[in-house]
Order: C-alpha cells, then structure tokens, then sequence
C-alpha cells in the first residue's frame, strides 16, 4: 500500500479548495489526501450541515464523478418525497371473455404487471416466495369460480416500456443477476441460480449440477475452470435480455460443496406465465398456451378483476433497496416515477422526473447525467456538491431514527457491515456505498463527535490501488475525520 508523502504536494493541492477560515475537517482532510495514494486518483468531496446546507468541506466539489451505486440515493429518496412512503406496487390477475355458469372460461387469464420489483422475493421478511405467489395466482383464479380455462395465461407487462435495461449497461454485466433490468412484470428479482460442482483440480473444468429454479429453453455454454480456494466468484455469464442462449465463463472457488451462481431470468414475463400455466394444468383447469403482452391492450378495460397484490410499503423497499443495494428494486422505482408523473413507464421518464424535482428545490441539474436509478451504468455522473445539496434538502428536520430507517449503518448493517469496524464513527453514520472497478464511493449521512448531523459524498475515481480493500482503507481515514473533527 502507497504510504509516503508525495513529493508533489504543492501540485497535488491545487485542486483543494479552502474554506473561510480553513475548518479543522477540512484541514485534516486535505492532510489526507497529501498521500500519494491520490496521485493520479480524482477525489470529489462535499461535507454539509444538514438542518442549514452550511458548506464545510470542499475538495473538487464541482467536478462530475461516476457515483457508482452511491446514486440509489438520488433515485429511491426522490420516489419517497414523492409517491410517499406508504405507496405499493400492485399486480392483477384478470380475465376477458365470458365466464360460464358451469366454471368455463371462454377467454383468457392475465397476470398484469405493476413494475413490482418486489414480487415473489423471498429477500423481504413475510414476503411470499416466487412459488408461494404462483400458488397463489392460481388458488384465487380457482375460488373466484374458474373451472375450465378455454384460453391462454397472459403476462402483461405493458405497464413499463419493453426495454428492461438501460441501454449504457456492459454486455459483461447484462447476463448475471445485478443486471436483470426492471420489467412491467418480475418475479423473483427476475434471477436464476447455477448449482457447480467444483471439487476438481485448480484449473480444470467445472460441471454444472442443476438451475434452480429451471427456466425453459436455457442453454448455458459452460467454460468456468475452477480457481484457488479463497479466489471467489470470478465467473460472468454473457447474453442479455431475451436471450436464452447463455455463456459463462471465468472461475469459481474449489471446494467439496456445490457452489451458486446467480443469472438473470431471459424473459421474466413469460417465465411468470409458464409457471402460472403450469400451476393452472397441474389442477386439470386447462388453458392453452401461455404468452406475453408488451404493448397496452386497447381492451383492458373489459377485463374483469379476479384480485389485486400489493407490494410492501415504499419506505419497506427503499431501505431494502439501499442496504443491499437492489438494482432492480432502484430500476422499478425510477420507471414507476416516470409512469406516475409523464404517463410513461421509461428510465428516461423517470430521470426527467427526478430533475425536475431538482430544479423545483433550487438545484441545478448541471452537473448530473443519468443513465439509470442504479447507478450501474458507468456513465452516470454527478457532483459531490449537488449530491450533499440534495441529501441535506432531503434531511432537514429529521430524526436519526429516520436516516437508520432508510439507509444501512456503517459498522453493523447491509453492504457497510464491516466499514469503519474499528472507528468510533461506527453506528454513527448511515451510508450507502458504491463500487465499480477503481471506483469507490460513500455518501450518506453521520452524526459527528460534538453531535451535529452533517450529510457527505465521498468519490474515488481513477483509483491505481491493486484491490478493494486498499480503497476502502484510504477512504475509511476521510470518513473517520468527518466523524471525529466536526
């Protein structure tokens, strides 16, 4: 690890800005980033009082930076202060045709989607699982009164437009769970999973056990070779949406037991019908085939409702959404966004969405581009400036228990369990994380050693370290000092 002083000290600094009256924070951390760690790294870093958005410290404020996953932030406290955190997803099952008095359906069962990004996730404590809800599908079509399906099971997905992914994502990521996208209809967190046998030798080739759940028509080219004991998930599985034609490639740990990995559904509409069909047959009901709709049926309104299922409260899936990090959950929102107030389910619709409440708080949407709600998209950019701008607007007047409701707590929850383990800043600050190939980011909020609650955003681009945890060292020193000398 890079530890000595540069010797380009003087040229490093030209870049951090000092404050009327050089506070001890901003001392401290320009002191910092004196290391020659951040030679040739770009380090974006806003601090601000939350209750009067007071500017404490300023290193490269301005410049825009990839954020990574810290942008979930943005994405899931706009949809809070907007649609409030009591609102649900909410999916259908319907029918059209004519039921007869005997039980027989003339016409066909619909699963209408709502974008629920939460649907048959087993992640959500009391959420039913993805079998348990197609169970259910089929058990209220069969109370309703329907006997005999003389028709088809139907998703519809209508709802979101039929491009799942943002179109700036890497064809790398497209094939594995992170990646799934955010369709009209999910289940699942639309993801699979690859059962490995991985007790060969260090190089040979693994074999694959079984999926789970099976998804009809996957073929999956296996090339994984089996890698070191402590070497980790190093496999990807290339083929995006649509495309049931897999390939994986990279390496998996050796060892006696099988190992998973996990893809993303081709199609995860039309696996929700086929397990809907499936249900539907095993109870001698019928049906004919099963389908997807992606484009609005100018005959909606003459279905008929057979039941509604609401998904967990807003604020239930922002704070999931921001503790583990959810993509899909984050995607979902941003499209719901824009459904809700542009009358079209798109992320374009959704990111005008969430700019126009910028603008509407005073904020000016210069120095932020959006890909997508995740942040997965290395093209996303934002300032740290615009970012503590909107964390301390969105967090004025709160209690602490509303910042540990929505964000994990370093030191104890979600992806930031084990940062700042060893600081007096652990439990003291609520953070969401983000990460990406030499890219390491922190922002959220932390209530400070002489008790005052200041919001930060921490960017690390460029980053020269050998792994993640040397990153993750350097910034756990910036975090600390904002904890320990405000």
């Amino acid at each position: 690890m890079l530890r000595k002083k540069s010797i380009c000290i003087l040229s490093f600094l030209f870049f951090v800005a000092t404050l009327p009256g050089q506070n001890n924070l901003q001392k401290k951390i320009n002191e910092l980033l004196s290391n020659s760690f951040y030679k040739h790294a770009n380090i974006g870093i806003s601090v601000r009082e939350v209750n009067n958005s007071q500017l404490i410290v300023d290193i490269q404020k301005d410049k825009m930076m990839i954020p990574a996953s810290s942008l979930k932030l943005i994405t899931t406290f706009s949809s809070l202060e907007l649609l409030g955190e009591n609102f649900r997803f909410e999916t259908k099952i319907t029918y059209d045709g004519v039921l007869d008095s005997d039980g027989t359906l003339k016409g066909n069962i619909y699963i209408e989607g709502g974008g629920d990004p939460t649907l048959g996730s087993g992640r959500i404590i009391g959420n039913p699982s993805s079998s348990e809800i197609v169970e259910m599908f089929a058990n209220d079509i069969q109370k309703y009164g329907i006997k005999c399906i003389e028709g088809n099971i139907v998703a519809d997905e209508s709802i979101f437009n039929s491009f799942p992914i943002s179109p700036s994502w890497q064809w790398n990521d497209l094939g594995n769970y992170y990646a799934s996208g955010a369709w009209g209809l999910n289940i699942n967190e639309n993801q699979y999973s690859i059962y490995f046998h991985r007790n060969g030798d260090v190089g040979s080739m693994s074999k694959i056990a079984y999926f789970e759940p099976n998804i009809p028509n996957l073929e999956m080219d296996n090339e994984v070779t089996i890698g070191k004991m402590d070497s980790g998930d190093n496999s990807y599985i290339f083929g995006g949406p649509y495309h049931y034609g897999k390939r994986i490639v990279g390496t998996i740990p050796q060892g006696k037991d099988l190992y998973k990995v996990r893809g993303s559904i081709p199609d995860p509409p039309l696996y929700v019908a086929y397990r809907l069909y499936t249900q539907i047959v095993k109870k001698d009901m019928g049906g004919h085939y099963f389908k997807t709709q992606y484009h609005a049926d100018i005959n909606m309104e003459n279905r008929k409702l057979i039941r509604t299922y609401l998904s967990p409260d807003l604020s239930t899936i922002v704070k999931y959404t921001n503790d583990f990090s959810i993509n899909i959950f984050s995607e979902a929102i941003l499209k719901i966004l824009g459904l809700k107030f542009r009358n079209n389910g798109s992320g374009l619709e959704g990111i005008a969405v969430i700019k126009d409440l910028l603008l509407k708080k005073g904020m000016s949407t210069e120095p932020i581009h959006m890909e997508d709600g995740s942040g997965l998209s290395a093209r996303n950019l934002i300032s740290t400036d615009l970012f503590t701008q909107f964390l301390s607007a969105f967090g004025i007047g709160k209690e602490q228990s509303f910042f540990e409701n929505l964000l994990p707590t370093a030191g104890r929850t979600g992806t930031v369990k084990f940062l700042l383990s060893n600081s007096k800043a652990k439990g003291n600050m609520w953070v969401k994380s983000g990460s990406m190939d030499k890219i390491l980011t922190y922002s959220g909020y932390c209530k400070t050693s002489t008790g005052r609650m200041v919001c930060f955003s921490v960017f690390l681009n460029g980053s020269v370290a050998k792994n993640m945890k040397e990153n993750k060292l350097e910034l756990e020193k910036i975090l600390d000092a904002i904890y320990r000398f405000y």
